[in-house]
């Protein structure tokens, strides 16, 4: 009996270590939960690790959804961010704080103390804790003349054109050389522009996607301010979420890279109001391009995501309606039922 006992403990160790990923038995922080990101990603974690052992941080105070502690903090606050750390014996950082493209370029000094001093932080805090990191990149980083805008690889010259693609490649950087240096371990992906289901500041170069269908909705027509022809990466909210746990939660030695492409689908504003049209048919939509368009202009029509495919499982295989349809669905319904005048 006693040889059974230890052959089945071992059968155990076995079926447990199986089972073991990246996030168990992690202690998770996110920094920047309320943002469009943060909520649902929060409510994720706290579905794959237990709310117990997940903290909430962001500079506001106001109240949100959140099922779990939440802490107050300025990411350019060390030693407030340290002491967060420390007190909840944080072994995993998910650090989403960021002023995004269109509000960075307003305020570039705001972007660089959130974006630059906050990251730093962080991953002085993961490296002095031995946590791991998560720092989400963006397509922000490509720009100029020099990369191929179809289908683009994850290795190509960077010349990002806005504060924010700037930030975001010194954090790439900055997250490979402490993983190569200190052995931190450092992941991010390159975000395509996020579709929600939800209201949030539209503050991005890709929000249209998510306001056309607000606007659509309270008022009949929209002005977007990017071309008819503007072709983006994009991805829907849920999915990207999903898409993020599953890297979370990737094993690090089967990783390749620190830094991997997440393509979604690439569609124009023109294609987007005709599939919209199909759901609200007397829709309609007006093109006034603003100063975001020369943004768009230096950022990648499409996106290579092979890597991500090969090393961690990522998949997406929607159409441009289908996507429609799950942004629509997934708003309110009783708001929906408010402003059915336009449909």
């Amino acid at each position: 009996m006693k040889g059974f006992r230890l052959v089945q403990k071992s059968i155990l160790n076995q079926n447990q270590r199986s089972f073991a990923h990246a996030l168990t038995g992690a202690k998770v922080l996110v920094a920047g939960c309320k943002g469009q990101i943060g909520l649902p990603l929060v409510h994720a974690l706290c579905k794959e690790v237990g709310r117990e052992n997940v903290v909430a941080a962001d500079i506001s105070d106001k109240k949100a959804d959140l099922p779990c502690k939440f802490e107050q903090l300025d990411v350019a606050d060390f030693g407030r961010y340290e002491k967060i750390v420390k007190d909840h014996k944080i072994t995993y950082i998910v650090h989403l704080a960021a002023i995004l493209s269109a509000l960075g370029e307003r305020f570039p000094d705001r972007a660089n103390s959130v974006n630059v001093t906050g990251f730093l932080n962080a991953i002085n805090l993961a490296r002095d804790n031995k946590c791991k990191i998560y720092c989400p990149s963006s397509i922000a980083v490509f720009g100029g003349e020099h990369f191929p805008k179809v289908n683009t690889p994850d290795d190509v010259i960077l010349q990002p054109e806005t504060i924010y693609g700037v930030t975001k490649v010194f954090n790439e950087m900055l997250g490979n050389y402490y993983h190569k240096k200190f052995g931190v371990d450092f992941r991010a992906i390159r975000y395509p522009g996020v579709i929600s289901s939800e209201k949030y500041e539209f503050n991005g170069t890709t929000d249209y996607s998510t306001q056309i269908f607000f606007e659509a909705l309270e008022k009949g027509h929209y002005k977007c301010f990017l071309g008819p022809k503007s072709d983006l990466p994009m991805i829907y909210i849920d999915d990207c979420i999903q898409g993020t746990i599953d890297f979370l939660k990737a094993d690090s030695t089967k990783l390749k890279r620190r830094t991997y492409n997440m393509a979604g689908i690439s569609f124009n504003p023109e294609q987007l109001a005709a599939s919209l049209q199909k759901l609200l048919p007397n829709f309609e939509i007006q093109y006034e391009p603003d100063f975001r368009q020369k943004i768009a202009d230096a950022w990648p029509k499409s996106i290579d995501d092979s890597n991500a495919q090969k090393d961690w499982g990522w998949s997406y295989n929607v159409t441009v309606d289908d996507l429609a349809q799950k942004i629509f669905d997934g708003i309110d319904e009783q708001y929906k039922q408010g402003l059915k005048k336009y449909a």
